[in-house]
């Protein structure tokens, strides 16, 4: 997720937080503090609230983390290369490189996130009963109860089988398992996730109208982030499932231009950049692929000094994204979104083959759909 602090790590995974994450920690806070401390416990001073809500919500996102790190750790033992855990405003989100590849996989590592926070919550709730017996002001003991209970709101409402919240995960997996089709589970998941999700936007409504504006416009929006993210999940999954019938050779042109390492700048520049309309080029050496320059690269480089840089000096040679003309574009498309990048090498052997870019397979996906072309089939995902 982008627009992310790190942090630090833990087991290898980088944890960060967005910085829409500050929006609802400083929303928890007042409410904490100026609302339901004061509520449940009458006679604290205004510094013991504020001080008792700041701890409170720092370790309910420390919970939610925990219920993040449950699906990463799960993975991770699946196999499934997890690069970091970021924290948001609707509550944290673990960045996988790539999706399962069996329902049963998805199945334990959906399942992970809300259990932990189930354990979580009969944790807090023990621990409430030992602490319940302190005179009052107790204030760890009012915190704990909190987390208590919101541990067990976290738990149950994952639970919905509203994709693609962790309930809607085990909904696919299972769908996955008896029609052993990812795009179908995908499909009727994503479908009652956005049932969820007007569900919730209407909830919100009568919020709105017969209780609380503030309570009904944050029920609206969890509403609208669910239907939006419900379709956004369903149209990946059905790109996914074109792309991964269509080799990087049909869409590669054959006429390959690529540049040797000793060509200036300005060559490239007004010969390939400003011609042909490319923004990045291979750079070969006897048809051995050595690197990549892109226009970002020259614009590092003053004018003036054109003319007399080799592109060998600009050029990016460390670490090539390449793929092989019979990759789908699905694995091109992957590299592409993993990196941020906007195109990807493409190698025959160790020979110079071409490029494919972002640019490229869009345009394929639009003139598809807008020719109504039917995909090639490729054999779906099974158990």
């Amino acid at each position: 997720m982008k627009a992310s602090i790190k942090l630090f790590r833990i087991a290898g995974i980088d944890i960060g937080v967005h910085y829409s994450w500050l929006f609802i920690f400083v929303f928890f806070w007042w409410t904490l503090a100026e609302g339901y401390l004061p509520q449940q416990h009458a006679g604290w001073s205004p510094a013991a609230y504020w001080l008792t809500a700041a701890v409170t919500v720092l370790l309910l996102f420390v919970s939610v983390l925990v219920h993040e790190l449950a699906h990463s750790l799960v993975a991770r033992a699946r196999g499934m290369p997890v690069s970091s855990i970021t924290l948001f405003i609707l509550g944290g989100v673990s960045n996988l490189e790539e999706e399962p590849g069996k329902p049963m996989v998805e199945f334990t590592m959906a399942l992970a996130g809300p259990v932990t926070s189930l354990l979580l919550a009969l944790i807090f709730w023990g621990i409430t009963r030992v602490l319940g017996t302190v005179t009052e002001p107790n204030y760890v003991a009012a915190a704990i109860a909190f987390l208590a209970y919101m541990n067990l709101v976290l738990g149950i409402f994952n639970l919905l089988p509203g994709f693609p919240m962790d309930g809607g995960r085990v909904l696919r997996s299972i769908i996955w398992g008896s029609t052993r089709s990812l795009s179908k589970a995908t499909t009727i998941a994503s479908i009652i996730g956005q049932v969820f999700g007007w569900g919730f936007i209407a909830y919100g409504v009568y919020l709105i109208l017969r209780v609380d504006l503030f309570s009904g416009l944050w029920a609206a929006f969890v509403g609208w982030f669910l239907t939006s993210a419900a379709a956004a999940s369903r149209k990946e999954v059905t790109y996914r499932e074109r792309l991964a019938g269509v080799k990087v050779r049909e869409l590669m042109n054959v006429n390959i231009l690529a540049i040797a390492p000793d060509t200036t700048i300005q060559e490239m520049v007004t010969g390939i950049f400003q011609k042909k309309h490319d923004r990045a080029v291979p750079v070969c050496r006897n048809e051995q692929l050595i690197g990549i320059a892109t226009i970002t690269d020259v614009k590092k480089v003053p004018q003036e000094k054109w003319a007399v840089t080799p592109v060998k000096e600009i050029m990016t040679g460390a670490q090539l994204y390449t793929v092989t003309p019979d990759d789908s574009l699905n694995t091109a498309l992957e590299l592409i979104t993993k990196h941020d990048i906007n195109q990807v090498l493409i190698k025959n052997g160790d020979k110079c083959a071409g490029l494919l870019t972002r640019a490229d397979i869009i345009r394929y996906l639009q003139t598809s759909q807008e020719l109504g072309i039917p995909e090639k089939r490729n054999t779906d995902r099974q158990s």
